[in-house]
C-alpha cells in the first residue's frame, strides 16, 4: 500500500544521505588541499635545500681560492723583500766599490800629471767634494805652467784654476810656490782630452835674492 506525505517533511533517510553526502565533499576538499599543501611544501623545501646547496658549495669553492690567493700573495711578499734586499745590497756594494776607486783614479790621475813635470812637487791635496785644492812648489816658473797644461789636457781634471803663486827663498835656495784648484772627474763622466780649460793669475813681481 503507497503511503504519502501529507506533511511535507523529508523522510530521515534522505537527510542522513545528503549530510553524508556533504561531509564527504568537504573530508574530500581537505585532503586535495592538504595535498596541493604538503606538494607545495615538499617544491619548495627541495627547491631552497637545492639553491642552499649550490651556495655552500660556491662558498666552499671561495673560499679554496682565497687561500690561494692568499698563500700566493704571501709568495709574492716574500719575493718582493728578497729582490728590494738583493737591490740594497748592490747598491752598498756598488757605492763602496767607488769610494775604494774614486781615491786609487785620483791619486793615479795626479801621479801621472806629476810625472810629466820636472822640477815640481806637491805639498799638499786637499778634497771638498769633487773640487781639489792643490799647494806644491817648483823650482822654476814654466814647471808650474806645464803642470798646468798636464792637469788641462788629462780626462780626470777640470777647471783649472791657478789661484797665487810667489817666490819663496829658503836656507839660499829659490823656488816659487803656489796654489790651485781644480774639479776631479770620475772615468764614467770623462771626456776627451784637451777639453779643459785654465785660468792663471798673474804673476806677481819677484822677490830679490
Amino acid at each position: 500500500m503507497m503511503k504519502i506525505n501529507l506533511l511535507g517533511q523529508e523522510a530521515p533517510e534522505l537527510k542522513f544521505a545528503v549530510a553524508s553526502s556533504t561531509s564527504a565533499q568537504q573530508v574530500l576538499v581537505f585532503v586535495v588541499a592538504l595535498a596541493v599543501s604538503m606538494s607545495t611544501v615538499g617544491f619548495v623545501y627541495y627547491y631552497w635545500s637545492h639553491q642552499i646547496s649550490q651556495a655552500q658549495a660556491a662558498l666552499r669553492r671561495e673560499q679554496i681560492r682565497q687561500k690561494e690567493l692568499a698563500s700566493v700573495r704571501t709568495q709574492n711578499q716574500e719575493y718582493q723583500k728578497q729582490l728590494k734586499t738583493l737591490e740594497e745590497r748592490i747598491q752598498t756594494i756598488q757605492m763602496l766599490q767607488a769610494k775604494r776607486q774614486g781615491p786609487v783614479d785620483l791619486m793615479e790621475g795626479l801621479g801621472a800629471t806629476v810625472n810629466q813635470t820636472q822640477d815640481l812637487y806637491l805639498l799638499q791635496v786637499t778634497p771638498e767634494g769633487n773640487v781639489l785644492h792643490i799647494r806644491g812648489e817648483a823650482n822654476r816658473v814654466p814647471a808650474i805652467a806645464q803642470f798646468i797644461k798636464a792637469l788641462t789636457s788629462s780626462q780626470r781634471f777640470a777647471d783649472v784654476k791657478l789661484r797665487q803663486y810667489y817666490q819663496d827663498n829658503q836656507n839660499g835656495r829659490t823656488n816659487f810656490k803656489f796654489n790651485l784648484d781644480c774639479a776631479y772627474v770620475s772615468p764614467e763622466k770623462a771626456k776627451p782630452a784637451g777639453g779643459g780649460k785654465s785660468t792663471m793669475a798673474a804673476r806677481p813681481p819677484e822677490r830679490g835674492r
